[in-house]
């Protein structure tokens, strides 16, 4: 989080400069956003698991989700583009089986985990307006570069972090109310960049081995929350 802090800083006043005699709407060119993302999560646990418990499996499924708290920070470069920065929050459950030695028997054996993942991280994006609207309102593409800086704990006393990268193109719309308050809705897709391929077994259901780690474990769960997404954004037209 120390290094974080002071890259957003740079990004931002990079974004402010360069802007400050190119093009504004109505004289203004910086806005603040708040942004939530969502994904399915047909096959982990996931921040909704706890509340859904007293539900049948079936529906369990259909309303777990994954979300990332991402606000940011965007500045009007030109007049169909934006470029900004902002800041990522990850939470949630996960499990998996990892391999384990034993005292007793002298000998290896396998178990069963659960654990929880909390990532913090950083996004530099590049927003472009489509068709015949201009920034900040109207159809758009972004594209998305991702850090996360995460760290996980499980209940049998294994801790750990790691860092772990991804991008991701996503295509939205934003609406200007009163010229100062937009509203934004968005899909996205992407990957990170770390091992995916246990992820991709997870998700097909494959026999995906007992060799995996923890760590493994724990990028499937990040890269099945990431790869897909609903993004709902408020944001401040502020000067």
């Amino acid at each position: 989080m120390k290094r974080i802090i002071p890259l957003l800083l740079l990004v931002t006043t990079l974004c402010v400069q360069v802007n400050a005699q190119g093009y504004n709407y109505m004289g203004k060119h910086v806005l603040f956003n708040a942004n939530v993302s969502i994904s399915p999560s047909w096959f982990n646990p996931n921040p909704m698991s706890r509340h859904l418990v007293n539900l049948p499996s079936h529906a369990q499924r259909y309303l777990g989700v994954n979300y990332w708290v991402t606000p940011s920070i965007e500045a009007i470069v030109w007049k169909k583009g934006a470029v900004g920065a902002g800041y990522n929050f990850y939470k949630s459950p996960f499990k998996g089986r990892s391999i384990y030695y034993n005292d007793y028997y002298f000998d290896y054996e396998y178990r069963d985990f659960e654990g929880i993942i909390t990532a913090h991280g950083f996004n530099v994006f590049y927003k472009q307006y489509l068709g015949q609207t201009i920034a900040p309102l109207g159809h758009y593409l972004k594209f998305n570069f991702d850090g996360f800086f995460y760290h996980y704990i499980t209940n049998n006393a294994q801790e750990g972090k790691d860092k772990l990268f991804a991008a991701k193109v996503e295509y939205g719309y934003d609406f200007l109310v009163f010229d100062r308050l937009r509203l934004s809705v968005g899909a996205s897709i992407g990957s990170t960049f770390g091992n995916i391929g246990l992820a991709l077994k997870q998700m097909t259901d494959d026999d995906y081995g007992l060799s995996a780690t923890i760590n493994d474990y724990a990028n499937a769960r990040m890269f099945m929350a990431y790869w897909f997404g609903i993004k709902l954004g408020v944001g401040f037209l502020a000067f």
